[in-house]
């Protein structure tokens, strides 16, 4: 059985996850930028360990039809990790009203979103241009990402992995 986005969206459980021998300076800076609002970390790569696993649009939703920007998942062979990022099509960046990026961990490997299963999400309405990194711990476990955006008062457009599809399980 597959559970709406919208459910999983209600019972994720916000967790931030920081990799083990980081220097306090880089914990700091991270932590930073990823427990608030602030738009000081760089539209890039979740770290120079990280390379882009896939990239999907969001657009789904879309009165105009048009992409409303992208989520892009990341992953790092030597951090053991997967990490996401949401970010604003250049034509919308300043204009959203809220700004949304999920990552889901498949940990019991059985391809159902339940018990044991990590959630990780970050959202704000103060996000301009992009939300996250989301990082988790998915060393050769399927994940499904997501991303949200609400431009004004048009309603919230959303997009990544296939709603149920578990992806990306190296």
């Amino acid at each position: 059985m597959t559970i709406p986005l919208a459910v999983r969206l209600a019972h994720v459980k916000i967790t931030r996850w920081m990799a083990g021998g980081m220097t306090v300076a880089a914990a700091a800076v991270l932590t930073l930028v990823s427990a608030g609002p602030a738009q000081a970390f760089p539209q890039g790569a979740c770290g120079n360990s990280y390379r882009k696993v896939a990239t999907y649009p969001i657009a789904t939703g879309a009165k105009d039809g048009n992409s409303y920007g992208t989520v892009t998942l990341y992953q790092s062979p030597t951090a053991h990790r997967k990490c996401v990022i949401a970010r604003l099509a250049d034509r919308y960046v300043g204009k959203s009203s809220y700004l949304y990026v999920a990552l889901y961990v498949d940990k019991n490997r059985n391809r159902k979103y339940d018990g044991p299963d990590i959630g990780i999400a970050d959202g704000s309405p103060k996000y301009k241009w992009f939300a996250g990194p989301v990082y988790a711990p998915a060393e050769g476990l399927c994940v499904q990402f997501t991303g949200a955006i609400r431009i004004g008062s048009q309603p919230v457009v959303h997009g990544g992995t296939p709603e149920g599809t578990w992806k990306y399980c190296g």
